[in-house]
């Protein structure tokens, strides 16, 4: 592995971009919910495969940011599981590490933002699904036969019967 500086900046540089993905995410969730409350159901093609994209593009810098991880732990002769977070901070001078710490830290926030969200979107989402299920069972109801019958037993085929009952089943 190059010098440690340089490793630093690299990553430096990974989680930044890994920032700007979960700004975008974000941006992406915000347009979501826009589009659930507004019911223009048609906008949530472009919406999820926005996501699809973003999601990849995490993915992506997910597995550049473990392959960093794994290149290190080798210049320190560790064994890549053992490579954590607190580990990195004690093997660097201090200001580096408060800055590492610091980036760390607003990812972290970002991330549980993302999560609290997306959680928000989904019980909006749940929600909508619960109306249009129920307006469907209005409209099946409401399309039905009655299914009244007479007090001598008979199916009435409409309700004008002096004695009716609503059918059981």
């Amino acid at each position: 592995m190059q010098d440690i500086v340089t490793a630093l900046q690299e990553l430096d540089h990974i989680l930044r971009r890994e920032e700007a993905q979960c700004d975008a995410l974000a941006h992406n969730i915000a347009r979501e919910r826009q589009v659930l409350r507004t019911l223009k159901l048609t906008d949530m093609a472009e919406v999820n495969h926005q996501r699809a994209e973003l999601l990849d593009g995490l993915h992506l810098l997910e597995t550049e940011r473990t392959a960093w991880v794994a290149r290190l732990a080798g210049h320190w002769n560790l064994a890549p599981s053992t490579i954590s977070l607190s580990v990195i901070l004690e093997r660097l001078e201090a200001a580096e590490a408060q800055r590492l710490e610091t980036l760390y830290t607003r990812m972290a926030g970002k991330i549980r933002a993302l999560r609290h969200e997306i959680s928000i979107n989904a019980g909006i989402l749940s929600s909508l699904q619960i109306f249009i299920r129920k307006g469907l069972n209005v409209v099946r109801q409401a399309t039905a036969p009655l299914g009244l019958y007479s007090g001598s037993g008979g199916p009435l085929e409409s309700g004008m019967g002096a004695l009716m009952f609503r059918q059981k089943g």
